[in-house]
């Protein structure tokens, strides 16, 4: 193990590459002493010894003596005198007239120079891209492509601007740098389609109460027990959710020529964080529809659930007491503090609760 144990000089040096290759604002203490392991095969054994620690802290320590790094926090967390987080200081990037000259001439309106005036380092690194948009920019405009049609025709790679992992979202990156939107190099998002189910005369009625159903097994189940049989809710257009997808996909619903002013949405899902943070955050990203919550659904929901031995949240949910009093805002006070309670409480209750057999007891035509 001694022959691989750099001194602390290596270990800085090691350290201050990978600080200066990180991407973050910020970097903890954690991420540095995984980032020392890195350096050879008996790292991390060293750095569990007293002299691998001593040579770590130094190495820190150095780090925010050279201003590489700076403390975040008034006291060290550690006995050595260390903090958990530390914030990187960029170095300063020297701008001279012929990058500013590079930077006008690479860069054709409506696209902006700002962003690359103010970050001339990241300009050497985009302009690949730039020089792709700008001469797109420079050319007559032949009408309107999907984008990711468009991102095929410029950069052979479909999900250029759409997709995931960061290499493919870079273009999305620099078109924002440039102050471009997607009209702007001639592409439009398109909209992804939701599963429905609507009535034989939903074209017809002058009015429609619209479901939006959170989960696949309750969203069968409420289109056979109030669409497919005669039922005391009228169920005109059922939506299946999808859990978040719900939040990108709703915008499908303006292919059923839906009246703002006439329709009712309702919005049913489980009775737990996640589920309500779905609906506000639906209700948020749509406001002119006015979406509710489906109080009966709920309510029975509840009801069920407590006849059941409590369940507890899931420990990723987060309860966000703004969304649940938006949520309880409909709820008559008694149901809204069982409800609020429930929650509080750290239990949930998933909407398949309401089963089939249970909605044709409660919403069935008797």
């Amino acid at each position: 193990m001694i022959d691989t144990c750099p001194n602390t000089g290596e270990l800085y040096n090691w350290l201050e590459i990978a600080v200066s290759t990180f991407k973050g604002r910020f970097i903890l203490l954690e991420q540095l002493h995984e980032r020392a392991k890195e350096l050879n095969s008996g790292m991390p054994a060293y750095l569990q010894s007293p002299p691998g620690m001593a040579a770590f802290q130094q190495a820190v320590r150095q780090l925010v003596a050279e201003q590489i790094l700076a403390p975040v926090g008034k006291k060290p967390a550690t006995p050595q005198g260390l903090h958990l987080k530390y914030r990187v200081i960029k170095s300063p990037v020297i701008f001279d007239a012929g990058c500013a000259a590079d930077i006008i001439r690479s860069i054709a309106p409506p696209a902006g120079l700002d962003y690359y005036f103010k970050n001339p380092q990241d300009f050497k690194r985009d302009q690949p891209i730039i020089d792709i948009i700008s001469n797109f920019l420079r050319q007559p405009q032949h009408g309107m492509l999907t984008v990711n049609e468009r991102a095929y025709q410029l950069f052979g790679d479909e999900k250029f601007f759409k997709g995931a992992g960061k290499n493919r979202s870079r273009g999305e990156t620099v078109l924002r740098r440039l102050g471009l939107v997607y009209a702007d190099i001639g592409c439009r998002e398109t909209v992804e389609p939701f599963f429905s189910f609507q009535s034989k005369v939903f074209h017809a009625l002058a009015n429609r109460d619209i479901y939006i159903i959170e989960n696949k097994d309750t969203f069968w189940s409420f289109k056979e027990q109030t669409m497919d049989k005669p039922a005391r809710i009228k169920a005109d257009l059922i939506i299946y959710g999808e859990g978040k997808k719900i939040i990108s996909s709703f915008r499908f619903v303006e292919e059923y020529a839906v009246n703002l002013q006439r329709d009712r949405f309702y919005y049913f899902g489980d009775l737990d964080p996640e589920g309500i943070n779905i609906y506000c955050l639906l209700s948020a990203e749509y406001p002119q529809y006015d979406i509710q919550p489906f109080v009966a659904g709920y309510q029975a929901v509840l009801e069920i659930g407590l006849n059941k031995a409590p369940v507890k949240t899931p420990k990723e949910q987060r309860l966000i007491k703004e969304n649940v009093e938006q949520f309880l805002h409909t709820f008559s006070p008694p149901w809204a503090a069982k409800i609020k309670e429930h929650l509080e409480q750290g239990f949930y209750i998933p909407q398949e609760a309401l089963s089939a057999e249970e909605m044709r007891e409660r919403f069935g035509v008797k």
